[in-house]
């Protein structure tokens, strides 16, 4: 039997969440936020002539998936729950709060960006786009975690009301990318071809956890020390940063694996 002291912080076994009566009332707060994007999704849907808003919901779902994988990587613990668990895995019981957590966070995400992305395009706001979703989840996670709800062990750096500030940044490039992909791939997502489009936010969630949080996920379960961590997680918003980045311009080439069309005020200017 492998000693528990090989693990590299050692959980808090006994977190307990602090108030049942806020547990259920952070619940039902976000299964209202679920009903205002499902809202929100048929007047896009609409608006768009596209099944892809549904899909974006679906899409959040299914990131549940990934919680308990992720959660032994970021180091996250569940306290002590009433409800109902509604996933198990690496250790971990997640409650039933949790779905409509990742439905609305990676749902309203997703179908943000791929919506403004239909509207107006690639020119405008996507870098505030993305910091209105960082900001998001700075303040989702703070209550939760003061109720202990979940908590982040060992040592993450800097944090914001025991949130550690790397991480949102991560969390906020998972939308960007799934976004973008499914405005790229919308003239393709036809037909029976719509039902790609929920999958592929848990594949870009994945893609993005790992292809930026790696730096991260190696020194978390060493215990290196804050000086170490501090440095490490800037490398990890600098990898998130970058993914952000090349979403906008993949976003404004007119096709992928092109250059970006020219302006029109560019092709006047060249034509002078």
């Amino acid at each position: 039997m492998i000693p528990l002291e090989r693990f590299a912080p050692i959980p808090p076994l006994e977190l307990k969440v602090l108030s049942p009566l806020a547990e259920w009332g952070f619940l039902w707060a976000n299964v209202a936020i679920c009903v205002a994007l499902v809202v929100w999704a048929i007047w896009a849907a609409r608006e768009q002539r596209s099944a892809i808003p549904f899909m974006c919901i679906v899409g959040g779902m299914l990131t549940l998936f990934l919680e308990p994988t992720i959660d032994s990587h970021l180091q996250v613990w569940w306290g002590a729950h009433e409800q109902p668990t509604v996933i198990s895995g690496f250790g971990r019981d997640l409650p039933l709060l949790v779905l409509p957590v990742v439905t609305w966070y990676f749902g309203a995400g997703v179908l943000l960006r791929w919506h403004w992305l239909m509207r107006h395009g690639a020119i405008k706001r996507m870098w505030t786009i993305y910091a209105i979703e960082v900001a998001a989840a700075l303040c989702l996670e703070p209550p939760a975690i003061a109720l202990d709800i979940w908590h982040y062990y060992g040592d993450h750096g800097l944090r914001f009301f025991g949130y550690p500030i790397w991480w949102p940044f991560v969390g906020g490039a998972c939308n960007v990318l799934a976004g973008s992909l499914l405005y790229k791939l919308t003239p393709h997502l036809r037909g029976w071809r719509v039902l790609i489009a929920a999958p592929l936010i848990p594949m870009a969630v994945a893609a993005v956890y790992w292809g930026a949080g790696w730096p991260m996920f190696y020194v978390l379960n060493i215990e290196p020390g804050f000086w170490t961590v501090l440095p490490v997680s800037f490398i990890s918003i600098a990898l998130a940063f970058i993914i952000v980045w090349l979403c906008t311009i993949a976003g404004r080439a007119g096709t992928v694996g092109q250059p970006e069309t020219a302006s029109s005020s560019q092709l006047q200017a060249h034509h002078v």
